[in-house]
């Protein structure tokens, strides 16, 4: 697969994305949102609680993931996807799983991300059972589906300190911690072949196509 340098391609593999999502823990049941990459203070993505997208005859919700956090391991990145899906998963089954005009995340949202997103929810003081991290599922997800890091981002021109409500156009968001937990996964590189991988522990492998030791890539 070409790096993922560019915007376009970047747009296109987080279509290819939520469509694994959609597969793989929704049963294809979710409604197809419009993917879009945009800067979202605070909050690492969004999904708005109305079809914001027309073209006249079909409209669609919006699913945003922030621009400023796609260079993050990949991980954390699918676990933000599968965060706003399961808010798309809520809205179209009638759950009510936030308050506070969608800022505050309730005991459902938990249960729903957790139990059929497999995520790991941990609660803010402020915005409830928001704080979204990688679970081992999501890993081997990932690792399935051959997912790598995206290596482009927009670096913003304003200064972002604390935590917002992660709300954005009328939606609900992926609430950026104060603490970032640090990435739960290792990449493995072959120095010869450029071949990768990931892991979640330190382990010794040999590349059978080079006869060269992968390492851990910086």
């Amino acid at each position: 697969m070409k790096a993922l340098t560019n915007y376009q391609r970047t747009s296109n593999y987080l279509v290819k994305v939520f469509k694994a999502v959609n597969a793989d823990y929704f049963n294809n049941e979710l409604e197809v949102p419009t993917i879009t990459i945009q800067s979202t203070v605070g909050a690492y993505g969004h999904v708005t609680t109305s079809k914001v997208w027309s073209n006249g005859e079909n409209a669609s919700y919006e699913l945003n993931i922030g621009a400023d956090y796609l260079t993050r391991p990949i991980e954390n990145v699918v676990a933000t996807m599968i965060h706003e899906a399961v808010h798309l998963y809520c809205m179209q089954k009638g759950i009510k799983d936030t308050s506070n005009r969608g800022v505050y995340h309730n005991k459902r949202f938990k249960a729903v991300a957790e139990n059929m997103g497999h995520l790991i929810i941990d609660k803010h003081d402020t915005y409830g059972w928001t704080i979204t991290s990688p679970s081992e599922d999501t890993i081997d997800f990932c690792v399935a589906n051959g997912f790598e890091d995206i290596q482009i981002g927009r670096t913003t021109g304003y200064s972002m300190t604390g935590v917002s409500g992660g709300k954005s156009g009328n939606g609900n968001g992926t609430t950026v911690p104060r603490t970032k937990k640090p990435s739960s996964t290792r990449k493995y590189i072959c120095p010869c072949c450029g071949n990768s991988f990931r892991a979640t522990k330190s382990i010794n492998v040999l590349c059978m196509d080079c006869n060269e030791q992968y390492v851990v890539a910086e």
